[in-house]
């Protein structure tokens, strides 16, 4: 019934979005890039090695600061993925688009464990939990779908990477 929440989950929900969406159209980024198909492959190492590292800093961030002052940052990594995948060109910048990523996906791997709790108690945690998790498999099936009704429409994706990281600022 708290307003607050449904801002709160549109947090969640703006990082399973785009990186479902990245890893969904990756053939389409490699040659729209002229990236060599294994590199999206190769990068995916570094967006896992980076989000284990995030998650442990987080925690220690959390424990030191609290959810609430950590997630005030939690979207600027995923909001600066999409603006350098929308002016990428080199190779280096998957890397870094993969970084941000992998920081972004450490950061909520541990947030939000540990924000519902801390903000609502844990009197009903499990109907908090269910509806921001069900709501997050929405967006993770909604990413792929409107981003490929929109390159249909004629809006590329790097032009639509803008608006995404617009969402996240």
């Amino acid at each position: 019934r708290d307003p607050i929440f449904w801002v709160l989950l549109t947090c969640v929900l703006g990082p399973v979005f785009i990186s479902t969406t990245i890893f969904f159209y990756q053939n389409y980024l490699t040659t729209l890039n002229g990236w060599p198909p294994h590199l999206f492959a190769t990068s995916l190492a570094v967006l896992a090695f980076t989000s284990i590292g995030f998650a442990l800093l987080t925690g220690a961030a959390v424990d030191r600061y609290g959810a609430v002052s950590v997630l005030r940052f939690f979207l600027l990594p995923s909001g600066a993925a999409c603006f350098a995948l929308a002016y990428s060109g080199s190779e280096i910048m998957l890397f870094v688009v993969m970084t941000l990523l992998g920081i972004s996906t450490g950061i909520g791997s541990t947030l939000f464990g540990v924000l519902w709790p801390e903000i609502y108690g844990v009197a009903n945690l499990g109907a908090i939990r269910s509806i921001a998790e069900a709501t997050g498999v929405f967006a993770t099936a909604a990413g792929p779908g409107l981003t490929g009704t929109l390159i249909d429409l004629g809006i590329s994706l790097p032009t639509q990477m803008i608006f995404y990281g617009g969402y996240c600022l």
